[in-house]
């Protein structure tokens, strides 16, 4: 219990310290652009808030109800398969409609889904998991999706736009610790589903705020044909940067279900809520670093696989040993944060403004399809397996990441390109003097 009292107190501080140098040293910005971030940042923190409410107690709701661990998986599997079915149409929809309506309409399917939650009848939860499928696609690509699109709108600066990634990401995982303890407090006093009910307040805050203070953006094109333009503007770089995040995202989501057990191995006490405040802290610190490294933010891939190859690693091979195990969570759990940022980051870079939403949700396709395999089949692996499956994971990205042409590279290409051809033609030009010249005599 001392060493994990320590590493929280230990990381905690270290975010706290790295939160205010950000903020001492953070980007100049006018009224204007400190009014547009500080908006957005409220709607964002506010969504995910929400999520993180009801994310500790999902599980144990559904036992509470009565349900067998077999029936809890397919409901977890219904909520991924939908969200990786509806992604790609929620996309194009977004693109057409309006990225803010969908952000809005993103708050009322999650309220929805609450409301499901309050009955035992299995079809309801079902019906529950299908609509937070649908959310969930919507809250990881279309908020993100409306931001970008009004930075570039505004011609707000790319550095402007890494700051916010950043302070996105800083944001999330400090709603994610004050989230775990009230969900802890609520369902002490009354009950799993109070979690849930209470979500409902952010949620219509969030609405809200998002109607009052985001504009409209023009939409354009239609459903069925921004799908099939969003699939013909996926350029080789596109793919390696959609599948390299997909890899790392479904690794991620699966070390989810793996935390606990492979603590719980060594049979000693483990403070599970201070362990997840740990992670939370890490990711904070790791969202901190990123501001100091964004200027090298194509080649942060490298860094962050092998940083969760290293840890997923060490797990493997000290299973059983619950102090050593943990650290290596830290070091992933700080592999996340940097994650995050980053390839936001790359998204805003790489992914044409006009199928920006939908090209996001394709990206969510195999990301969907790898969790649901593992999840079905998680019972038939051990955990040095399923870490195993992580490990090559990770190995997959990297080899992705190597054949990725960052955007420099592209434009030293351009100028090499344009300077071979100046050269053919200044060549020809003195070719052509020198004929003339020759001529004369």
């Amino acid at each position: 219990m001392y060493l994990y009292v320590v590493v929280f107190v230990l990381t905690f501080q270290i975010s706290i310290i790295l939160t205010y140098f950000n903020y001492q040293t953070s980007t100049n910005k006018n009224k204007e652009e400190t009014t547009f971030q500080f908006q957005y940042l409220v709607v964002y923190t506010l969504a995910y808030f929400s999520d993180w409410l009801k994310g500790p107690y999902i599980y144990a709701l559904y036992e509470s109800y009565g349900n067998t661990e077999r029936d809890i998986a397919i409901l977890f599997v219904i909520g991924f398969f939908t969200s990786g079915l509806s992604g790609p149409v929620i996309g194009s929809i977004a693109d057409k409609f309006g990225r803010k309506k969908m952000s809005m309409l993103y708050f009322v399917i999650y309220i929805l889904a609450v409301l499901c939650k309050c009955s035992h009848k299995y079809q309801f939860l079902a019906l529950g998991r299908i609509l937070s499928g649908i959310g969930t696609s919507i809250l990881t690509t279309t908020l993100e999706s409306w931001m970008v699109y009004e930075h570039r709108r505004r011609e707000y600066s790319q550095e402007l736009l890494d700051d916010t990634f950043g302070k996105a990401t800083l944001c999330n995982s400090v709603s994610a610790v004050v989230a775990g303890l009230l969900s802890q407090v609520f369902a002490d006093h009354f009950g799993y589903l109070s979690p849930f009910l209470i979500s409902i307040i952010p949620l219509t805050t969030g609405l809200l705020c998002s109607w009052k203070w985001w504009s409209d953006d023009q939409p354009d094109g239609g459903v069925q044909i921004g799908f099939k333009n969003g699939l013909k503007a996926m350029t080789p770089n596109l793919w390696f940067l959609g599948l390299s995040q997909a890899l790392f995202s479904g690794a991620m989501y699966i070390f989810v279900f793996l935390w606990t057990p492979s603590l719980e191995i060594s049979r000693e006490p483990i403070p599970f809520g201070l362990v997840f405040s740990s992670f939370m802290t890490m990711v904070t610190i790791g969202s901190g670093l990123f501001k100091y490294v964004a200027h090298r933010v194509e080649q942060l891939p490298f860094v962050i696989f092998g940083l969760a190859l290293f840890s997923t690693m060490v797990t493997i091979g000290t299973l059983g040993n619950g102090p050593v195990v943990f650290v290596s969570f830290l070091i992933f759990e700080l592999s996340c944060g940097l994650m995050f940022p980053t390839y936001g980051s790359l998204r805003s870079l790489y992914i044409p403004e006009e199928h920006r939403t939908t090209i996001m949700n394709i990206y969510r396709i195999p990301l969907n399809i790898f969790v649901v395999i593992i999840l079905i089949n998680k019972q038939f692996m051990s955990l040095e397996v399923a870490f195993g499956i992580c490990c090559g994971a990770y190995v997959l990205g990297i080899i992705l990441w190597s054949k990725f042409t960052p955007k420099t590279e592209q434009m030293y290409s351009q100028v090499r390109q344009q300077d071979e051809h100046l050269d053919e033609h200044f060549d020809e030009r003195q070719d052509e003097d020198f004929v003339q010249k020759v001529s004369l005599l």
